[in-house]
């Protein structure tokens, strides 16, 4: 293969990989500011909805009230196996004690 070709040829290849990357990015034209305000906005109204509907669920009877209650044990339970699953990847024999 000639030099001048390959040249050619590695010009094309960055060409399309250049191309390829300008795909990729801020789409939107926001900076890190905006978009970091528009996501917390957006994180906000949501949870707002999901309260509203945890609210709703506990004032429609007994029922609904030991769902909201189900759902928190539920979590609770899971963010201790989470703590303890930190703890035990931190201090594997530790946790081979506690065993």
């Amino acid at each position: 293969m000639a030099r001048g070709l390959s040249r050619e040829l590695a010009k094309e290849k960055a060409q399309k990989k250049a191309n390829a990357n300008a795909a990729k990015g801020n789409k939107e034209g926001l900076t890190p500011a905006q978009r970091a305000e528009r996501d917390a906005k957006i994180l906000q109204e949501k949870k707002a909805r999901k309260e509203a509907e945890r609210a709703a669920l506990a004032a429609s009877g007994a029922d609904g009230a030991a769902a909201v209650a189900a759902e928190e044990a539920k979590k609770a339970a899971m963010r201790a196996k989470q703590r303890e699953n930190k703890l035990n990847a931190a201090n594997p024999l530790l946790a081979k004690q506690k065993k």
